[in-house]
């Protein structure tokens, strides 16, 4: 806290100090010397799509970082996964798909039926799949990262903030070409290219293309012949039609299609970075104790799974081995032609983008249909032994906005609109050769299920002009959200041709049983029915106003995020129906206390609450001198159900389950300015302070009026509290073209995440310490921008930290990479 008072402190003085200067008048050598030092500095500009109007970032009253596709080029920012090195409170993880965290905020539930709590966006269009996320990310003109509630405008899922990938559009000046290709340590090679062409004065196209493949930052077990040691290979195209309806309106259609192989396997054991005791209060703690250096510790002892090894179980009572004449590989995704664990995906879309003035009223119609089809073989860690695991999913998204805006000259601009979603999937994901005994003696243990995703919205904002120089906004959206799921979680020895099936699942005959044992082999099917609807409205004020050489901003905005629910049924409790919604028995259970016996789970745990914030921003930015420009915001954050997810295993396999934080609060400030003391020198200078702790939580409940296990106080997940960061710039000019040297380093200070009911109701916090990651690049440009050559080097410490995982298996941040970038433009 007394950080956050210091910083508020600092804040006012940097207010303050540019009125002082204008007021008080230095000597005239002073000035003279400024002058000379400032001489043609260049503080560029960008135009940026935040408030879903054109406006300078220096102009936009919202707490925003953009930056360029060239910025991003010349830093060997390729994939998504980087722009956390560039963005000040972000970071992006790639786990199933990416996690995006902005100020401490996120969500690790990345299935069908979850929702994040910073939604991505490519050209404004939502992407519901988080691994779509990573071939959006070519040919591209800015990204804008939009930091706190962003419901009003954006709607969707943007509880901690959006990243909007503006891409490159056609255009109509000339034919052009510009081509990029890279190369880097874990055998990375990635090339793209894009083609403009003008047919004529009304129409123009363009064509983009990427390639992007690297091996595995994780070395797997020598001469394991099931290892896959390519990550990823992915390969993308995008085409585009812009077309000119006369003087006032345009289309803009674009086609997409990708394809995503590799073993995306990046997991290595628990024990490879922390070591866990027992708390004499109750519950473990654990401590950073890596095994050696970082190449040491990215590496895992344990063989991949055989794909095509026959599925066989050890009878526990007996000891009998029985086999199966089936193996994964027969129901498996990914390339059928490899026994390896492996995914095949296939992504392809169609949008649209309509935008006609009428005089005085601009509309606007963005719609998208995109299709998502995974087939994944994986590792699945339980009891120390990686088993084959199998993913199919089939995921059609489509979305609708309409927005009518004014586009007159008045003081007041105002803005409105309707927004529909949906998305519907069928997923199957089975594991197999898991313990047995648990799990009624069968070689697979599945979840196939069917979920259907709707919002429907509908918004409006409007800025008035009070004075030439105050202008105040004020912003409401009513959200519908409705979230059902039908499928089972079920215990089998074949799976027939049911991968993907959402209704009623058929189920094994009984085998014969093993002597004393339990009946060997009798499938069975636990069903999972549950939905949820979300109501509510959510609204945004603010005002912004030009002074002392910038814009000085400040607003209050809710967010929300609908509630949600784990596997089971919301029948079958106490004076309930024991029918389904589709009139099947509600038997979804856990395992008894004697073989084959079942236990009803507890039927109200299957739900967890909407999310909501308020979040209260003040910021400032500007050049407030001739060689110098701030950014800084004060925010605080007011959390009430705070929605939780991890993975978690239960009965010996992994489940993503998501609870309620009773209330939260995030306090926090962000400053950044940048120097230009001389025409070709640019210095960063940054520091974000932030406490985020959990204000009231009773993780295992309340009993007899007092909170069982309290976590009041605790520090919220992926929160540190102090990051400061820099960086330099320097163009050294060479003929006709030059050089740019660039640095930039960040320190962070330690920050947790958290295994929740690691035993029981007690959690596990793993802890990373604090770091620096620093980065460096060298970049020739030719005269006229025609091609470049840069050798870049990332994380040169070679530290890294937890970005997600459990007690058994972890997964880490990116180690130190580096390579070489060339691009022609013509």
């Amino acid at each position: 806290m007394k950080l956050i008072q210091t910083a508020c402190l600092i804040s006012a003085v940097a207010l303050a100090a540019p009125a002082y200067a204008q007021s008080t008048p230095a000597p005239a050598p002073a000035q003279d010397a400024a002058k000379t030092a400032s001489d043609d500095v260049s503080m560029p500009d960008i135009v940026v799509t935040a408030t879903r109007d054109k406006t300078l970032l220096s102009k936009t009253p919202i707490a925003l970082t953009a930056i360029t596709g060239d910025g991003l080029r010349s830093k060997g920012v390729t994939n998504p996964t980087a722009l956390g090195d560039q963005v000040p409170g972000l970071s992006i993880d790639r786990t199933n798909g990416l996690q995006i965290t902005i100020r401490g905020v996120t969500s690790t539930d990345g299935t069908e039926k979850g929702n994040p709590s910073a939604a991505f966006l490519a050209d404004g269009v939502y992407l519901a799949r988080p691994q779509q996320a990573d071939v959006s990310f070519m040919d591209v003109d800015h990204v804008e990262v939009l930091k706190g509630p962003q419901g009003t405008l954006y709607g969707r899922n943007t509880t901690a903030g959006v990243i909007n990938v503006i891409t490159k559009r056609p255009n109509f000046e000339r034919a052009s070409v510009e081509a990029n290709a890279g190369v880097g340590n874990y055998n990375a090679y990635n090339a793209d290219a894009a083609f403009n062409l003008p047919v004529n004065d009304w129409a123009a196209f363009r064509l983009s293309l990427n390639f992007d493949t690297r091996d595995n930052f994780v070395k797997g077990v020598a001469n394991d012949p099931n290892y896959n040691n390519k990550f990823r290979t992915n390969i993308s195209a995008r085409l585009q039609g812009l077309f000119k309806l006369g003087d006032r309106g345009e289309l803009l259609l674009r086609g997409g299609y990708s394809r995503l192989t590799g073993s995306r396997d990046s997991s290595v054991p628990f024990s490879n970075f922390y070591q866990v005791g027992n708390n004499p209060s109750g519950g473990r703690f654990a401590v950073w104790a890596p095994i050696g250096d970082t190449r040491q510790s990215l590496t895992t002892p344990l063989a991949s799974a055989n794909f095509n090894a026959p599925l066989t179980y050890v009878n526990p009572i007996d000891g009998q081995t029985y086999t199966s004449g089936l193996s994964a590989h027969q129901y498996g995704g990914g390339d059928q032609s490899s026994f390896k664990p492996n995914v095949h995906d296939i992504a392809y879309n169609l949008d649209g983008e309509f935008n006609y003035d009428f005089g005085g009223v601009k509309a606007t119609y963005l719609g998208s249909i995109r299709q998502y089809e995974a087939k994944e073989n994986s590792n699945v860690l339980s009891g120390g032994v990686n088993l084959p695991g199998t993913f199919n999913g089939d995921y059609t998204q489509q979305s609708h906005e309409l927005r009518l805006a004014s586009s007159g000259d008045g003081p007041l601009k105002i803005q409105g609109g309707l927004y529909y979603f949906r998305e519907e999937s069928r997923i199957a994901f089975f594991i197999y050769n898991l313990v047995p005994f648990a799990f009624g003696n069968t070689f697979i243990y599945g979840f196939p299920q069917h979920t259907i995703s709707s919002t429907k919205g509908a918004f409006t904002q409007g800025t008035y002009k009070v004075t030439d120089a105050l202008r105040v906004t004020a912003g409401i959206r009513y959200t519908a959200d409705d979230l059902s799921r039908y499928g089972h979680t079920v215990h089998l020895n074949t799976l027939g041709g049911q991968p993907l099936v959402g209704g009623q699942y058929s189920i094994d005959p009984n085998t014969p049983a093993a002597p004393g044992g339990p009946t060997v082999g009798s499938g069975r099917s636990y069903v999972n029915d549950a939905s949820v609807k979300g109501r509510k409205v959510t609204w945004r004020l603010g005002f912004d106003a030009d002074v002392l050489g910038g814009l000085l901003y400040g607003s209050i905005a809710t967010g929300y995020k609908v509630g949600g629910f784990g596997d089971g049924c919301s029948t079958g409790g106490a004076g309930q129906s024991l029918v389904t919604s589709q009139g099947e028995r509600c038997d979804y259970s856990t395992p008894g206390a004697t073989p084959g016996s079942l236990k009803y789970a507890d039927q109200h745990a299957i739900y967890y609450e909407p999310e909501t914030l308020t979040d209260y921003e003040l910021g400032f930015r500007g050049r407030v001198a001739p060689w110098m420009k701030i950014d800084t915001n004060l925010f605080l954050y007011d959390y009430k159900n705070m929605q939780l997810s991890a993975v978690i295993p239960i009965n010996g396999a992994n489940q993503t389950v998501t609870t309620n934080a009773g209330k939260a609060r995030v306090l926090g400030w962000e400053f950044e300015t940048q120097f230009f003391p001389m025409r070709d020198l640019n210095l960063t200078l940054g520091v974000d302070l932030t406490d985020g702790h959990y204000t009231q939580f009773c993780p295992s409940g309340v009993v007899n009026g007092t909170c069982a296990i309290n976590y009041a106080g605790q520090k919220l997940d992926r929160t540190p509290a102090t990051v400061i960061y820099g960086g330099v710039n320097y163009t050294v000019p060479v003929g006709s073209g030059n050089v740019v040297a660039s640095v930039y380093s960040r320190y962070s200070s330690a920050y947790s995440v958290t295994v929740f009911g690691d035993t029981g109701s007690y959690w596990l916090k793993l802890w990373t310490p604090s770091r620096s990651r620093t980065q460096a690049s060298l970049t020739y440009n030719a005269p006229n921008d025609t091609w470049y050559a840069s050798a870049f080097i990332k994380n040169i410490e070679n530290k890294v930290s937890l970005v997600t995982g459990n007690a058994t298996s972890l997964t880490m941040s990116d180690p130190r990479t580096f390579g070489v970038r060339a691009g022609v433009k013509f």
